[in-house]
């Protein structure tokens, strides 16, 4: 029996190993909650980041879409009239223009 005493007090030391051991596991513990806390406030502004950008994108597209539109309108017969007559002042010869007085 004496020796089964003796082993178990020789593993263990005289407790301070045992102090040392759960010193080591309460900081690991400590630093692992922390470390925790940071991703996931990371993670929060990700995802906020991530819904502006998808907001953004949308709103690129739209854009794109216009721009689209207008380039296939650009090339018809009626928006090259147009800007002659806005740019030019030009008139089709069975146009009248009626200027409003200031």
């Amino acid at each position: 029996m004496r020796r089964q005493g003796r082993k178990n007090r020789r593993i263990f030391g005289n407790g301070v190993t045992i102090l040392g051991l759960v010193l080591v596991v309460a900081l690991l513990a400590i630093v692992i909650f922390v470390r925790g806390n940071t991703l996931q406030k990371q993670n929060k502004n990700y995802l906020a980041m991530e819904e502006s950008l998808e907001d953004e994108l949308s709103k690129e597209e739209l854009r794109e879409k216009k721009l689209e539109d207008r380039r296939v309108y650009s090339k018809t017969k009626e928006y090259v009239m147009e800007e002659a007559r806005e740019i030019f002042g030009l008139q089709m010869p069975d146009e009248i223009i009626v200027k409003p007085e200031n």
